[in-house]
C-alpha cells in the first residue's frame, strides 16, 4: 500500500510528539482520509526502530472492531494483534491465557464497552503499561465527568492519541476535555479555568433585507475562537479532504423540504398542543406551592420544565418523521377490543385485561402493528400498506429510490423503530436492502458490509442507524446518502455522510437531508449549521 504524502506527514507529526515526550495529540483529519492507515504505519515505524516499543492499546467502537482487524491484516500483517473482545467467558479465557502462558503481542485491540465495563476488564487493563493508548472516535471523550472518561484516564501509557474527524462537536468546552485527556500535564490542572474561558456566548441578531430582525444562534466571540486556535495548534493535526484529496469526487448536499399530508400535519399539531398544555400545567403545579419563596418556586419550575422539554422534543421529532411512531390510528375502542382478543393467546394465559390494556395504550401505532403480526387472534387489526407509505418523507423516498439505476443508497435514521417502518417501505417498493443497527451482533456486521460492498451485490439500499452505521466503516459502493432524520449533533450526520464520501470512492456522492416543512426539524437544521460554522472557524 502506497501512503499519500499527507498521510506520511501525519506519521511524522505523531513520531515528533512521541519522541519529544509531549504526552499526546489529536489526529483530527476529516472523515475518510485514512486515519487508521496512518496509525498502523506509526505503530509499525516505532517497532521497526525499537522492537521493544510495545504493547499498544487501541480502543474502538464495537461496530469497527472487524474493520480494524481487517486493516491491520491489509496494511501490516506482521504485527501481532490481540483482540480483547467477545463474551465475558471469552475475555476471561484470554486473561487466563496471558496470565499463565504469556503471549507476546504488539497491539491489544478492544472496545469502549469492554475497556470501561466490568471490574475484571478494567483491572486487567490497568495492570498493563502501554507505550501508546489510541482511542478511535476520540470525540467520545468529550465529557470530563463521564465514567468512560474517568475509566480510560486511569490506564497507564507513555503517549495518548485521539482519532476523530470531528474534534469540535458542540462547543469549545468539549474540546478542552479532549486536550486534557491527551496532554493532562498541560491541560489537566487548568481544565476548570478553560471551561470558564469558553463558556461565554454572544447572542447575534441577524438583520434581514427588510430591516426586520430574526433570532440568531449564540456563538462564541471571535476572541475566544482565536484563543482556541492558538491553544490547539501544537497538539491537533487536522486536514480536510478539499485540501489534500483533489482527486476525490465531489460531494453535493441537498436539503429536501417535505410537505406533510393533512393527517401527519394534524398529528404534529396535536402533539404540539398537548405538549404546550403539559408544560403549562407543570409550571402551574409549582405555582400552587405557597410555602416556598418566589426564588425557590421559580427554580423548581425551571427544573421541572427542563426535565420535560427533551420528551416534548422527542415527540415532535417522531411526529415529523412518521405518524406511526406515535399512536393515532389505533383509537381507544380498537385497543380495548384487541386487549380482550389477545387474552386467548397462550402467552397471555395468566395476564389480566387492565394491565394488557395499559401496556397497549403506551405503544405506538407501529408497535401495535408488530404485535398484531405476532399473534393470530389480533391479526385482523394489522395496519395496511397505505399506513406506512403515508408520510411526507416516504413520499420523498419513493422519488429518490428509482429502480433500474446504478445508484446505491445509504439510508440513515436515528430511530430503530423508524428503520422497522422503512423495512416495510422497502418491501412495498420491492427494493432489495440490508439493515444494520445497534442490535446487530458485532460478528455479523463485517459480513453485512461485505455483502453490500460486493461488486455483484443485489442490494440497492443499506438501512443504518446513525450511531451504529455512522462510525469507522467503509461503504464506498454507495453513491447516495439519505439522512431520513437529523441528529442534534451535526457531526454525527457528517460521519454518516462520509461512509460513502471517502478514499476509494470513484463516483460523485449526493447527500439528501429530508426535513419536514414547518416542524421542529427546521430548527434542528438551523442549529446544526451554526455548530458546523463554529467548527469551520476554529479548524
Amino acid at each position: 500500500i502506497q501512503l499519500k504524502e499527507y498521510q506520511k506527514r501525519g506519521i511524522r507529526w505523531m513520531k515528533t510528539l512521541y519522541d519529544q515526550d509531549v504526552g499526546g495529540g489529536i489526529l483530527a483529519d476529516e472523515m475518510g482520509l485514512g486515519k487508521t492507515a496512518q496509525v498502523i504505519a506509526f505503530i509499525s515505524t516505532l517497532l521497526i526502530r525499537d522492537p521493544g516499543a510495545r504493547p499498544h492499546l487501541i480502543v474502538v467502537p464495537t461496530s469497527t472492531v472487524g474493520n480494524w482487524e481487517r486493516e491491520f491484516t491489509k496494511f501490516c500483517p506482521s504485527l501481532s494483534v490481540l483482540v480483547y473482545h467477545g463474551s465475558q467467558g471469552e475475555r476471561a479465557e484470554i486473561r487466563d491465557h496471558l496470565h499463565y502462558q504469556g503471549h507476546p503481542y504488539d497491539v491489544l485491540l478492544t472496545t469502549y464497552p469492554t475497556a470501561t465495563g466490568s471490574a475484571e476488564d478494567r483491572s486487567f487493563l490497568k495492570k498493563r503499561r502501554f507505550k501508546c493508548i489510541i482511542l478511535d472516535e476520540g470525540h467520545m471523550m468529550k465529557n470530563f465527568l463521564s465514567i468512560r472518561y474517568k475509566s480510560l484516564m486511569a490506564y497507564k501509557g507513555n503517549f495518548r492519541l485521539l482519532l476523530t474527524g470531528t474534534p469540535l462537536q458542540n462547543n469549545l468546552q468539549e474540546l478542552c476535555a479532549l486536550l486534557a485527556f491527551v496532554v493532562p500535564s498541560v491541560f489537566g490542572r487548568a481544565k476548570e479555568s478553560l471551561i470558564k474561558a469558553f463558556r461565554g456566548r454572544v447572542d447575534l441578531t441577524v438583520k434581514s433585507g427588510s430591516g426586520s430582525s430574526t433570532k440568531g444562534v449564540g456563538i462564541l466571540s471571535q476572541e475566544r475562537i482565536d484563543r482556541a486556535k492558538r491553544m490547539m495548534a501544537p497538539f491537533v493535526l487536522r486536514r480536510r479532504k478539499c485540501q489534500v484529496l483533489q482527486e476525490l469526487p465531489v460531494k453535493t448536499v441537498e436539503v429536501r423540504k417535505c410537505i406533510m399530508s393533512s393527517h401527519q400535519a394534524q398529528v404534529y399539531e396535536e402533539v404540539k398542543e398537548t405538549s404546550v398544555v403539559k408544560l403549562w400545567e407543570e409550571g402551574m403545579g409549582i405555582e400552587k406551592s405557597k410555602e416556598e419563596s418566589e426564588e425557590e418556586k421559580e427554580k423548581a419550575k425551571e427544573d421541572k420544565v427542563r426535565t420535560k422539554v427533551p420528551n416534548v422534543l422527542m415527540e415532535l421529532r417522531k411526529a415529523a418523521c412518521h405518524p406511526l411512531l406515535l399512536r393515532s390510528i389505533y383509537d381507544d375502542a380498537r385497543i380495548e377490543q384487541m386487549a380482550r382478543e389477545i387474552l386467548r393467546e397462550d402467552d397471555f394465559t395468566h395476564s389480566e385485561y387492565p394491565y394488557v390494556l395499559e401496556d397497549m395504550e403506551a405503544m405506538s401505532d407501529f408497535q401495535l402493528h408488530q404485535l398484531c403480526c405476532r399473534y393470530r387472534s389480533i391479526q385482523p387489526f394489522k395496519l395496511l400498506e397505505r399506513d406506512w407509505m403515508s408520510s411526507a418523507k416516504v413520499t420523498a423516498l419513493r422519488e429518490l429510490l428509482v429502480k433500474d439505476t446504478e445508484d446505491r443508497f445509504l439510508l440513515f435514521s436515528q430511530f430503530t423503530m423508524m428503520l422497522d417502518i422503512l423495512e416495510n417501505v422497502m418491501k412495498s417498493l420491492d427494493v432489495p436492502y440490508l439493515r444494520m443497527d445497534g442490535q446487530t451482533k458485532s460478528t455479523d456486521r463485517t459480513g453485512l458490509i461485505d455483502q453490500f460492498n460486493a461488486s455483484d451485490s443485489p442490494y440497492q439500499v443499506f438501512l443504518l442507524s446513525t450511531k451504529a452505521g455512522g462510525f469507522g466503516i467503509n461503504l464506498t459502493s454507495a453513491n447516495t446518502v439519505i439522512l431520513h432524520d437529523m441528529d442534534f449533533n451535526p457531526h454525527n450526520d457528517r460521519q454518516a455522510e462520509d461512509r460513502a464520501h471517502r478514499v476509494g470512492q470513484i463516483r460523485p456522492v449526493k447527500v439528501v437531508k429530508l426535513v419536514s416543512q414547518g416542524t421542529i426539524e427546521e430548527d434542528i437544521y438551523t442549529m446544526a449549521e451554526a455548530k458546523l460554522r463554529l467548527d469551520r472557524h476554529v479548524s
